[in-house]
Formats: C-alpha cells, structure tokens, sequence
C-alpha cells in the first residue's frame, strides 16, 4: 500500500532538516501540515476582483 503523501512530506522534510521525527509525533505533524493545507486553500479560493488592491501592512 502507497504511503499517504502528506506523512510522506512530513517525513521528508524531517530528514532534508536533519531532524528525528519520532512515531508519536508523527499523527500531530501530518494534521498540522493538513490544517495548513486546507487554510491555504481557502485564501486561495476566495474571489478577488481585478480591481483589489493589497494592503501594504496588515494589523491584527
């Protein structure tokens, strides 16, 4: 069976920064990289008109 690519990603990136990805972390980082995922869909999604102009500073 194929491995899921977005554990294959975590995995990956672990090992190209020289880091130990231990088993139990492994679930949190794959969700994590999941719900970073999804948000960017969502900005990426959202319609903008040709006209938008994009702030030069954000405030929180």
């Amino acid at each position: 069976m194929a491995k899921d690519p977005i554990e294959q990603a975590v995995e990956t990136a672990a090992e190209l920064h020289g880091l130990t990805l231990q088993a139990e972390w492994l679930e949190a980082a794959t969700t994590a990289l999941r719900t970073v995922a999804a948000a960017a869909r969502l900005v990426e999604e959202f319609p903008l008109e040709d006209e938008a102009e994009y702030a030069p500073v954000f405030h929180a």
